[in-house]
């Protein structure tokens, strides 16, 4: 009997666990998982939103999952998104979607509503990468031919992660972006991407930073420029520096490759003036020569780092300059400042968009090549 007894609590504790459930669960085949969006303003002022969906139905030629895209359209781009379901489509979940391509005429109007409709609605990750599209619309990044994903939001993914491995893109997420908007002192930035021509197929290059003031898009930096930004952002996780040497008429170059990469940056503020001091500390390698000069010794090395680091200084102010001329706080100097030196913040910071145009920069350099290969001078026919 209290066996029997035992049995039947033991019953009564297990079944109600076993029948339990995660009380938002939705059947897969009632949702069309997005992988990416693409935003546009239409000419009748609404919105149209185009979403990749991975037809996990219809693969491709190896098992894959092939790309399918729904246009919608509508007043707001909640509506526009809950519009796919006229087009006899399961409606549209956000919760795996991993890059929002917006348009850059949109871009140039405000960001605003896009951020909005991403942070508030309650299936989108803020972990998303949002990306420029330098062209007419944005859906037309989807008509590009993918490489190494069936699914082109994926392969923008892809080359975000490996682009930033040689600092020549940024890597920003949606989070990310919304505290750049809501904060003071810091101006916002994001990826671009742009469609090109090879051999006769459209392909995706990632060309670049757009470069925003408050939630609207002000300009560009290109690819070279990019990599001078994430020295100052601290965000060089390897890449080359190119190093002109000899005469004019030699045409000589070098080229490092970055091992380690360091940036601090320190505002000071004396004499009613506030600085802004960059340093850079760099471990390169000498990876490529191109010039008849000869390194025979740490000496040579030397000197060749000391002219790389002028180089570079050179490079980041130019970068810098053109960043002020438009107004643009994209290094978070202004942050920076109201953390370090919340006192000078406090009166000096509703002035920072005019203190920003003028402000001092002193960037020191520090470049130390620790090894040079198996040859210390170029390669000449006949060696």
């Amino acid at each position: 009997m209290k066996r029997i007894i035992k049995i039947l609590l033991y019953i009564l504790i297990i079944n109600p666990l076993l029948l339990t459930s995660c009380w938002n669960y939705r059947e897969a085949d009632n949702l069309t998982l997005v992988r990416g969006l693409a935003i546009d303003k239409a000419e009748d002022n609404n919105y149209l939103v185009s979403a990749e969906t991975a037809d996990m139905h219809e693969e491709g030629m190896e098992g894959k999952a092939k790309s399918v895209i729904i246009e919608s359209k509508g007043e707001t781009i909640f509506d526009a998104v809950r519009n796919a379901i006229l087009v006899n489509v399961p409606r549209l979940y956000l919760g795996h979607t991993t890059v929002v391509v917006i348009s850059q005429k949109l871009a140039q109007e405000g960001v605003t509503p896009v951020m909005d409709f991403l942070t508030r609605d309650h299936e989108t990750r803020l972990e998303m990468h949002p990306v420029i599209y330098q062209g007419n619309e944005a859906k037309e990044i989807f008509k590009a031919k993918p490489f190494t994903a069936e699914i082109i939001s994926e392969e923008i993914r892809d080359m975000l992660y490996e682009q930033k491995r040689i600092s020549k893109a940024v890597q920003v997420q949606i989070y990310e972006f919304m505290e750049c908007l809501a904060s003071e002192g810091v101006s916002g930035i994001m990826p671009v991407v742009r469609l090109e021509e090879i051999a006769g197929e459209k392909v995706i290059r990632l060309c670049g930073t757009a470069v925003f003031k408050k939630d609207k898009l002000i300009g560009y930096l290109d690819e070279d420029e990019t990599k001078y930004l994430c020295f100052v952002l601290d965000e060089v996780e390897g890449g080359v520096l190119t190093v002109n040497v000899g005469s004019k008429e030699d045409n000589g170059k070098i080229t490092l490759e970055i091992l380690k990469s360091k940036t601090k940056v320190k505002p000071s503020y004396k004499e009613d003036k506030i600085t802004i001091e960059i340093k850079i500390r760099i471990r390169a390698v000498l990876d490529e020569v191109r010039t008849r000069i000869k390194f025979n010794d740490q000496k040579d090395l030397d000197e060749l780092a000391k002219i790389a680091g002028e180089q570079l200084k050179g490079h980041i102010e130019n970068v810098i300059k053109k960043a002020q001329n438009s107004n643009s706080d994209i290094f978070g100097f202004g942050l920076q400042v109201k953390r370090s030196l919340p006192k000078v913040w406090k009166e000096k910071g509703k002035d920072w968009d005019k203190l920003f145009r003028e402000l001092e920069v002193n960037i020191i350099p520090d470049i130390e090549i620790v090894h040079t290969g198996l040859l210390i001078k170029s390669v000449e026919v006949g060696e």
